[in-house]
């Protein structure tokens, strides 16, 4: 994470989630929104999803993505894309999202609009389960639809990359 990063996600406040609740009682929001995390029973594939890598993928997406991304997948206008209602993520192909997580991304033009901001590679600092358990929130968050990655995916398009 570059510093102007770090900064950034230290003026949002935001917070890195360590643990989550499987309780569905016990469920929390989204830090500073009413957006409630999700779980596997408001997946629309919940038949895939376990609790537990529902909130896994929440709580790496809060540690690695939300500082930019924010809480509500819009990202900040002109400086940081939005997620909610990308086309990339909900593309039901998923190997583009794969490969912007893992090799990182910089002058994306998203909606007439270019990102100059740099996204930072992920493929060297997390695992194939981890970077697949982000992309799998991401892909159920705010509405998208995109089809759900798993790990070995994620290693086919890391050794394609190569």
């Amino acid at each position: 994470m570059s510093a102007s990063t770090r900064r950034a996600a230290g003026a949002l406040g935001v917070v890195t989630l360590l643990s989550l609740p499987v309780s569905a009682a016990d469920r929390p929001t989204a830090p500073g929104t009413a957006y409630p995390l999700l779980t596997s029973t408001s997946s629309p594939h919940n038949a895939t999803s376990t609790d537990n890598e529902v909130s896994r993928g929440t709580a790496l997406y809060w540690s690695y993505c939300g500082a930019c991304h924010q809480a509500n997948g819009e990202g900040v206008a002109g400086v940081f894309p939005p997620l909610k209602g990308s086309a990339v993520v909900n593309r039901a192909d998923a190997t583009k999202h794969i490969d912007i997580v893992l090799s990182g991304l910089q002058g994306a033009r998203v909606s007439g609009v270019t990102y100059t901001n740099p996204m930072p590679a992920l493929g060297a600092t997390l695992s194939d389960a981890d970077i697949a358990a982000i992309i799998d929130y991401e892909r159920r968050a705010w509405g998208n639809h995109g089809s759900l990655v798993g790990p070995a995916q994620v290693a086919s398009e890391r050794a394609r990359l190569k």
